[in-house]
Order: C-alpha cells, then structure tokens, then sequence
C-alpha cells in the first residue's frame, strides 16, 4: 500500500488567536523528474511558479492541504499576514528588524513525498528557530494514528523555559527587540546579528572554544580514545563501504583524522576535519553543522561529519561519565553492542569548570530546551538531530495522512 497522492494534510488551529493564519509552501516539484528548482506551489490552484503565493487556511475545505509530489517542501504557516520572500525564493531574515515578516508570528514543518518512495517524510522543524509550537501526527489504515510528535506546550510555556533556562552568552538568541516582547528563539547558528538600542542577537560562541580544545585533546593519537562510525549508510553510493567501520582520532597534524579498511583490507581515503576555532567557526561548523563540519549527502565524508557534529551538539565528546575507549556514534541497526540510543542518558549532561570558577555547559544550551519540551523528547533541534535518533520525523508507508496541529501563541 502507499499513501494517497496528492497527500491530505489537516491543519487545526488552536492558537487561539483571532488572526488570519497564511499558508506558503515551498520545494522541488518531485512530479518532474531531474527537477532541481526551488518554487512556490498553489494549493488551490495546483500550480507551481517562482512567485511567492500565500493562501488563507480558511479557504481550504476542512482546512485540508492536498500536497503533491514535492521534493525538499516547507509549509510556512504565519499569523496575520503572509511571508515576504526575498531574491525570488529566500525565506524572510529573522536577523533583521527591517525585513518586512522580522515582526510576524510564524514557524514551518517540512516535508518531502517523492514518487519513488510512494510516502511523505514529514517533521516538525525548530533548527533556525522556535516561534510557534507546532505538533504532527499522521493518520493511518486501521484507524490509529503514528506520533504525535512536537510539542503539546503553548508558546509562551515554552518561551518561559528559555528565559528561565539560559544564562550568560546563551541569553542572547532570545529575539525581543527593544525589550517590547519575544517574538521567538534563534538557533544559536542563526544568531549572528547585534543592532545597538535595537536587537543583541550576536550570539557568542568563545567560551565553548574550551571545550572544543578538550575534545582534541581527548581524542589525541596516543591516547587510547577514539570515535567509531558505520559507514554503511552511503555503500549504495560508494561501493565499498558496507559494513565498514572508521575509527576517528586527532593526528599530530591536528586535523580529526577518520581511517578504515575495506571487506578486502584494503585502506580506503582518510576523511579529516580542522579544529573549529573562535566564536564564528564554532557557531557555523558546530551548532550549524556545516562548513568545516559539511555533509555532502551520498558522499564518505558525510558519515563521520553528522556524527562529529551531533556528538558536540548533545555533549557526547569527552563525557566524564563516559569511559569507553571507543564512543560507538553508530545507528541503532549496527552489529555493534553501542550506539546512540545507548548515550541517551548522557545527551545534554556534559560540563566543564572553567579557570575562573564558571561552569560551562558542554552542549548546544538551545537545542537541551528545545528538547526537553518536545513529545518525547523528540525534535530537530539542529540539523544532524536525526543522526542522534531523536528527531520529529514520521513516515508511516501506510499513511492515509497528516495533522498538524497549532498550539497555542498567547
């Protein structure tokens, strides 16, 4: 069985809010084959253009999305007005007070129904930011339903927890300009912005270089301490790599140097990563999971990559509570007798004493509350959340279709 195409998705307002909620949606039209452009679709229309489109969810019959095949989709859902796109298809700036949507109450979900897979993948999103609580469940055969994942919470509860839960340098991805009201929570990679008298969003990453250089340090050829990753996830695209295991250390070069062998024995390409360094690189590669941390899908390098960059993000590296030789940073399906779910109770318990008596928190601070008020536990916090089997995605084969339902914004 696959599930019904286009893909009915029941949006239920329980905001509580008396203004007009907007749809945009935004992906790849996956109906064409080899199609790599970015464009708005109509829903109602049941067309696609390189015009940003936003349609009332009261116009929608039992406010029912029917999605078609899509490719990389993002449904948009704001309060009050549509979404302003800029450069044809870019999302609006949250970073600038300025932008015409900066003030709008919105967030998104994701969702991607290719036609080779006959299903939706779909989840909640919160890896640029936390404006409204969202929460998804999908509709099936028999009856019941698979999730639900997101939040339960209304915005100002979960607001609550971040303006009690973050301290120091993290106090800034708060976004309430000129102290007049949160308008929503910035990743800490997204918090990039300081507009003095008007936003502090420059978010400082510096103190978290100590625990990076412990993480080097720990993993420092000689040491006995190493990473162990399952590259068995891009074989179908890199023959050669099923079932092989990299083990990762820091060389004298001081590069995080990935190696392994072949079934044959043979020594397949090392995979290394620099040391990110200073506020910039640490928000960029570590928390957005990029630059020196890239994840070319299909490619070796993505392997070790995610895994680097979800264990930093969770505070796996270098736990003190942790005192295997080797951190098995594997999917649950390996032959190993570790892997993430096994860390679990670690995630988000990592600290360090600073040389000035502080306590640093060795973990993204965002994505631990984040987390901590989701169903479950379960969200994207940031974007290699998946890897750590803790992210929001539901894709039930058998899914007849979605809710997603909007939590409270008052």
């Amino acid at each position: 069985m696959s599930s019904p195409n286009p893909f009915p998705i029941t949006i239920v307002n329980n905001s509580g809010s008396k203004e007009e909620v907007y749809i945009t949606i935004k992906g790849i039209n996956a109906a064409k084959a080899g199609n790599k452009v970015q464009q708005f679709y109509n829903p109602t229309k049941k067309v696609w253009s390189d015009t940003s489109v936003a349609t009332k969810l009261s116009d929608f019959s039992k406010n029912v999305i029917n999605m078609p095949n899509i490719d990389s989709g993002i449904v948009y859902l704001s309060f009050g007005k549509a979404l302003a796109f800029a450069n044809r298809i870019s999302p609006p700036n949250i970073g600038n007070p300025s932008d015409p949507s900066f003030d709008v109450v919105y967030d998104k979900f994701e969702i991607s129904f290719l036609p080779k897979d006959g299903f939706p993948y779909i989840d909640i999103t919160n890896v640029d930011f936390l404006c409204v609580p969202l929460q998804l469940q999908e509709t099936l055969p028999n009856g019941t339903t698979n999730g639900p994942k997101g939040f339960k919470k209304g915005r100002q509860e979960v607001f609550k927890s971040f303006t009690g839960g973050l301290t120091g340098n993290w106090k800034t991805i708060i976004q309430n300009p000129n102290n007049k009201g949160i308008i929503r929570i910035i990743a800490p990679n997204k918090a990039l912005v300081d507009l003095p008298n008007v936003i502090n969003n420059n978010f400082d990453a510096s103190s978290f270089q100590t625990y990076v250089d412990a993480v080097w340090e720990y993993y420092a050829e000689g040491k006995n301490k190493s990473i162990a990753v399952d590259m068995s996830e891009i074989a179908e695209f890199n023959p050669g790599y099923q079932g092989v295991i990299f083990n990762g250390v820091v060389k004298k070069s001081g590069e995080f140097v990935f190696s392994g062998k072949d079934a044959n024995g043979r020594a397949l390409p090392d995979i290394s990563f620099e040391k990110p360094n200073g506020s910039n690189e640490i928000k960029g590669s570590i928390f957005g999971c990029a630059d020196l941390f890239a994840a070319p899908n299909k490619t070796p390098q993505s392997v070790p990559a995610k895994n680097l960059g979800a264990a930093f993000n969770v505070g796996l590296l270098a736990h003190p509570k942790i005192t295997d030789d080797v951190l098995f940073l594997m999917p649950s399906t390996t032959k190993q007798k570790k892997n993430w779910i096994s860390y679990k109770g670690h995630f988000y318990t990592n600290t360090m004493k600073l040389k000035n008596g502080d306590i640093l928190d060795c973990y993204n601070v965002y994505a631990k509350i984040i987390h901590a008020n989701a169903i479950d536990k379960d969200d994207y916090a940031f974007a290699f959340d998946d890897v750590t089997h803790s992210d929001s995605t539901l894709a039930d084969r058998d899914a007849t279709g979605a809710i997603v339902t909007i939590q409270k914004v008052g």
